[in-house]
C-alpha cells in the first residue's frame, strides 16, 4: 500500500523560518562589510594614482589635473601646455562665464576678420579691446613692450581663455557596486554629486589640479553605494598633498570651512 504524504507541521515551518532569519541577519552585514572594504581598497588605489600624478607634475614641470566622472565612476589624468590658475568658489564660476563670453566674441571677430593672427596690429587691437588691455596712444608711442608686440597666435588666444587638456593616462573605473558620491574643492561653488538634475543630462565632472610648483587644489571626495544616503568613506587633501581618509560624508567639514571663510571676511571688514 502507498503511504500517506505528510506536509510540514507548524513547528517545522517555524524552525525553517527561524533559520532563514538568522542567515539573513548574518549575511546582510557581511555584504555591507565587503562593500566597505572594497571602498577602502579603491580609495587606496586612487590615492596612489593621485600621488603619481603629483610626482609627474613636479618632475616634468607639467600642469596636470585628474578628471573624475562622478556619474560613471571613471577617472584619468590630463595635461595642458597652458599654465592655469584657480580662484575660489563663486569667483571661479564668474571667471569661467566671462571667458566663455570672450570666446564667443573672439569667434565672431575671427569670422569677420580673416587677418586675426599674430603680428596683425589691427586684429590684435580688436581682440585686446575685448579684454580691456589696450594701451593708450601716448603709452604705445614710448613703450617698446606695448600690446601690439605680444599678440599671440590664434591657438594660444583660445587656450589662454580655456586651456585645452589631453589625456595622459589610461582610464580607471570603480566597481559597479560603488560610485563617487560627492566632490568639493575650493574652486567649485558648491558640493558636486553623482546625481544629475532632471534638466542636466550631461556628465558630472570634477577636477583636481596639480601645479609643477608642488601644489594641488585642495579637495574632498567621498565613495559609497549609489542608492545609499551616506558614503562609506571620504578622502581629503590639502594644497601640499597632505591626505586623510575618514568615515562617512564630508558635509560638516565643508560647512566648517564656509564658517571660517565668513569669519575671515568679517575680520577683514573690521
Amino acid at each position: 500500500m502507498f503511504g500517506v504524504r505528510r506536509g510540514f507541521t507548524m513547528i517545522e515551518m517555524m524552525v525553517v523560518l527561524a533559520f532563514m532569519v538568522i542567515i539573513a541577519s548574518v549575511s546582510i552585514p557581511a555584504v555591507a562589510n565587503i562593500s566597505r572594504s572594497e571602498a577602502a581598497s579603491e580609495l587606496g588605489i586612487f590615492n596612489s594614482f593621485m600621488k603619481k600624478t603629483f610626482i609627474n607634475s613636479v618632475r616634468r614641470n607639467e600642469y596636470l589635473r585628474i578628471a573624475i566622472d562622478l556619474r560613471s565612476g571613471d577617472y584619468w589624468s590630463e595635461k595642458t601646455e597652458t599654465p592655469f590658475f584657480l580662484m575660489t568658489g563663486k569667483e571661479q564660476e564668474v571667471y569661467d562665464r566671462q571667458n566663455a563670453g570672450l570666446l564667443e566674441d573672439y569667434d565672431e571677430a575671427e569670422a569677420a576678420d580673416s587677418t586675426l593672427k599674430a603680428g596683425s596690429g589691427a586684429s590684435g587691437q580688436n581682440f585686446f579691446q575685448l579684454l580691456s588691455m589696450q594701451a593708450t596712444d601716448e603709452a604705445a608711442a614710448d613703450d617698446l613692450y606695448n600690446w601690439e608686440n605680444f599678440v599671440p597666435e590664434r591657438r594660444n588666444i583660445r587656450e589662454l581663455l580655456k586651456p585645452e587638456f589631453t589625456a595622459v593616462s589610461e582610464k580607471r573605473s570603480l566597481p559597479e557596486a560603488l560610485c563617487w558620491r560627492q566632490f568639493f574643492s575650493y574652486h567649485t561653488p558648491d558640493i558636486l554629486t553623482h546625481q544629475a538634475d532632471e534638466e542636466e543630462q550631461k556628465e558630472r565632472m570634477a577636477y583636481i589640479y596639480f601645479f609643477p610648483q608642488g601644489r594641488i587644489s585642495p579637495f574632498f571626495l567621498s565613495i559609497g553605494e549609489p542608492e545609499e544616503e551616506e558614503s562609506f568613506l571620504h578622502i581629503a587633501a590639502d594644497m601640499y598633498l597632505g591626505v586623510k581618509v575618514e568615515k562617512g560624508d564630508f558635509g560638516e567639514e565643508v560647512k566648517g570651512l564656509y564658517a571660517e571663510m565668513e569669519e575671515d571676511k568679517d575680520a577683514e571688514g573690521k
